[in-house]
This record gives C-alpha cells, sequence and structure tokens, in this order.
C-alpha cells in the first residue's frame, strides 16, 4: 500500500542530500560549549543576519520561541500588540504573549494578511492614561498562514513600517515563511525586513532543516535576546549539528517556487470538483485552503475522509481544510490528492 500523501505541513521536508552530508560532517567535528561558540553557528547567524539586513542574529530551537522572545524585548508587560487578523503568535503560539511577554495581541479588524495603512494607524493612535493600556508595538506575519499563505509585499510592510515609525511603535516580522514571500514577490528576503526592529524567520518549514529558527535584530537587541532564550529553555548545545544544516538552507531557497507552481496545481485540480471550493487567486505561496462544501462533511470529518483515501490534511477551522507543498511533494502526489479530494466529496 502506497504511503499517504501528507499535506499537513512543510514541517514535513525532508533534508537534501547536501544538508545530511553537512549535519554528518559536524556530528564528526568537535563539539562546542560555549552559546555562541560553535564554528558552524557563527557562520549561520552571521549568513541569517546578512540575508537580512540586520546587525545581528540568534540560533532559537523554534520560531515561535523567537518570536515570544522579540515580543519580550520590545514591550513591558501591560502593553498592546497590534496583528493583523488571526496571526500565529494568537493562534498557534498556545498564549505565550500573555503568558510570558505579558502583553494582549489586538488583532485588526477585517481578512487579509495586511490590513491598510489606515487601520494600523486608527489601531495605534488608541489613547493611553493611566487607566488603559498602552500601544508598544505591532507584528506583520509573512506569508499570512490563516490566509492560505498570502505573501505581503514591500509596499504592505512598508506601510505598516510608516505607522510604526509615525506613533512610535516598535516592530516585530513573524517571517516564519519569510522566503516563500520573498520567492513570491521576486524580491530579497532583506528587502521585506527593511525597518523591522526584530525578525524570526523558520530554518525547518519549506527550507527543509530538521529544526530551528533565527531571530534577527539590533547587535543590542540579541545581546538581550540571549538572556531570554536562555531563561526559556532555549540554549541549546552542542549546536553544531542544526547550524550545518541552517546553513546549507540558506544558500539553497530558489527551490521554493516548484512548491508554489505546485501549490497552484493542486488549487486548479480541486476547484474544478463538485463539493469543494477553493479561492484560486489567493494561492500565492505553497499553502492551499479547501472549503468543503458538502453537508455532511465539516472540517474534522473531512480530514478523515480524505486519510481514508490516502490523503492527509489539516483542519482549519468550519469546513476547511489546509493543504501545503513541499519539497518531496512532486506532481503524481498532487494528482493524486485531486483524485481523493474526488472520492471523497463528489
Amino acid at each position: 500500500m502506497d504511503a499517504p500523501v501528507d499535506l499537513r505541513s512543510d514541517f514535513l521536508t525532508r533534508p537534501t542530500p547536501a544538508m545530511q552530508a553537512a549535519m554528518a560532517a559536524a556530528a564528526a567535528a568537535p563539539a562546542h560549549f560555549g552559546l555562541r561558540e560553535d564554528p558552524r553557528q557563527q557562520a549561520l547567524e552571521r549568513r541569517a543576519a546578512d540575508l537580512l539586513g540586520m546587525e545581528d542574529a540568534l540560533l532559537f530551537p523554534t520560531c515561535t520561541m523567537a518570536n515570544e522572545v522579540a515580543l519580550m524585548l520590545l514591550t513591558t508587560p501591560g502593553d498592546l500588540v497590534l496583528a493583523p487578523p488571526r496571526p500565529h503568535v494568537v493562534t498557534s503560539e498556545a498564549g505565550a504573549p500573555a503568558a510570558l511577554a505579558g502583553v494582549a495581541v489586538v488583532e485588526l479588524s477585517g481578512d487579509g494578511a495586511c490590513p491598510p495603512a489606515a487601520a494600523w494607524h486608527e489601531a495605534a493612535g488608541a489613547v493611553h492614561d493611566e487607566l488603559k493600556p498602552r500601544v508598544a508595538a505591532l507584528v506583520l506575519e509573512n506569508t499570512h498562514n490563516r490566509s492560505g499563505g498570502l505573501p505581503v509585499n514591500v509596499a504592505g510592510t512598508q506601510g505598516v513600517i510608516a505607522v510604526a515609525r509615525a506613533k512610535g511603535l516598535r516592530a516585530h516580522l513573524d517571517g516564519s515563511r519569510l522566503f516563500n514571500a520573498a520567492v513570491a514577490c521576486r524580491v530579497t528576503p532583506g528587502a521585506l525586513c527593511e525597518g523591522f526592529d526584530t525578525v524570526a524567520i523558520s530554518l525547518n518549514k519549506g527550507l527543509g532543516a530538521p529544526l530551528g529558527a533565527m531571530l534577527a535584530g539590533s547587535s543590542a537587541l540579541i545581546a538581550r535576546a540571549i538572556v531570554l532564550r536562555q531563561r526559556l529553555g532555549g540554549g541549546i548545545r552542542p549546536t553544531g549539528i542544526v547550524s550545518a544544516a541552517g546553513l546549507v538552507a540558506l544558500d539553497d531557497w530558489a527551490h521554493l517556487s516548484d512548491d508554489h507552481d505546485r501549490a497552484r496545481s493542486l488549487a486548479l485540480g480541486l476547484a474544478g470538483l463538485r463539493g469543494v471550493r477553493v479561492d484560486i487567486d489567493a494561492v500565492r505561496t505553497n499553502i492551499v485552503v479547501a472549503t468543503i462544501t458538502v453537508d455532511d462533511a465539516p472540517a474534522g470529518n473531512a480530514c478523515a475522509r480524505l486519510a481514508s483515501h490516502g490523503v492527509l490534511a489539516l483542519p482549519f477551522g468550519t469546513g476547511r481544510l489546509r493543504l501545503v507543498t513541499y519539497r518531496g511533494i512532486g506532481d503524481d502526489d498532487i494528482a493524486r490528492a485531486v483524485a481523493a479530494f474526488r472520492a471523497a466529496f463528489t
């Protein structure tokens, strides 16, 4: 029996042969004890800082931890943080902004990856006095997961940064899939980071490292981040194997365009099926959100139906499923996925 086509997440991307060779070489090299002593880690942090246009960068176990340390750096307990609707820091980080940074995240109204600058400006203008918390920072997510991986282009990011500067706010970019956004917008990753105080990226997901993330910012902020990372238990050691994989990942991301092409092929295939609705124009990167319109197949049951036909998907709200393409998902897998949807829902 064939293995299922697993479209739940690009976390499932497998390391390339070059990455495996780099990790094997690192495993055979001497280990290093210091928190930033390993030469591979040092090279990775320099490479990430250069790519993102920042002074310094620091290795983290996960992008969630990097996001939370960023909020701790840019705010004080009791502050408000502005964000687009349904950001990852709210939907998928277990209440960490409140529990760890002591802040409340205010989601701007509407849909989409990036509300207009006027919406940010209005929310940032909330009156602060002795009885009300201050708006201290904003978070932008690029690509925006809950909008189906929509990228925010340079004009969008700079509109948000202009509001931050005008209102004296700090700004963090949750760039877990930033390289997907860069490929989709045909710009460098650094072009999408300009003006932010901190930027977090994942090294796994589409980039294919087995784990790891980076937080980039000024040298002063990263110096403080080392302490906060350690406080949260993120000072992993030794780091050579993880860093070796991350270095290869940061030098090999042009292939993400293939993932985007296959996501669009999947969307086009699903759009022609009765019982399934897909917004093809919203498929800009490697995520497809499909809405099941069959009355007796809400999201939870829909995943079980698909699994019985050899395809794994992620529930994404009432009647909605998320499907993610990544290196290792080929054209045959896309065809199998479309056939599974046809068998399950039409």
